[in-house]
């Protein structure tokens, strides 16, 4: 599907900030698996199991900085900082998460787990 990390990377966050269910799917590999800072983990083996991203609390994340943490040739990991911003796009929170990106057969780059580390 994307031909580089930072392409999935970069799809992965306009399809959660654009909320669409079908276009996110497209950015993952399944199974997926989303953990929250709480330790809650999300599992979804198919689209059908994803989380609907309407339902939001937030309005939407800017990427400010990307770390890669480790590379293997097929999976990168990545620190990344966000900023978030309410529904009325004011400024919110400032935080961190892991997102590891394989590479998928021919399908090519798509974000296979993500962790959400809290406030940066």
């Amino acid at each position: 599907m994307y031909d580089t990390p930072m392409a999935a990377v970069t799809a992965h966050m306009a399809a959660i900030n654009a909320k669409d269910h079908a276009q996110l799917a497209a950015t993952i590999a399944f199974p997926f698996l989303h953990t929250n800072p709480d330790g809650r983990k999300f599992w979804a083996a198919t689209d059908a199991d994803l989380a609907d991203p309407a339902r939001a609390k937030f309005g939407r994340s800017e990427i400010q900085a990307v770390d890669i943490l480790a590379s293997s040739g097929d999976l990168n990991v990545y620190r990344l900082t966000f900023q978030r911003y309410d529904h009325d796009d004011q400024p919110t929170l400032h935080v961190q998460g892991l997102w590891a990106v394989q590479r998928v057969d021919q399908r090519g780059w798509l974000v296979g787990w993500r962790q959400y580390l809290g406030e940066a």
